[in-house]
């Protein structure tokens, strides 16, 4: 349970630091790419800030298998992340 939240707080932190790069970017060149990376950057950010939240609201119910699936689909998330920021900031 533990390794999931630490995937999730680091796709917090990738996200915020996509959504800042994005942020920028529009306001010099206002492209719809640009608000919808924005818009998807939000929507994935607030997916992982509610993760974070009811991992820790309801982890009396989650079972060792639940948790398993779980870490391995945020250390997913995190490794596409951590590419989609890499390629973004060498840009």
């Amino acid at each position: 349970m533990e390794l999931t939240v630490v995937f999730e707080v680091l796709n917090i932190l990738l996200l915020l630091f996509l959504l800042s790069v994005y942020l920028n970017n529009y306001r010099q060149i206002k492209t719809s790419i640009g608000l919808g990376l924005i818009i998807f950057s939000a929507l994935l950010l607030m997916q992982n800030a509610m993760a974070v939240y009811f991992h820790f609201a309801m982890v009396d119910y989650y079972s060792v298998a639940v948790m398993g699936h779980a870490a391995i689909l945020s250390a997913l998330q995190t490794v596409a992340l951590a590419v989609l920021a890499w390629v973004t900031w060498k840009e």
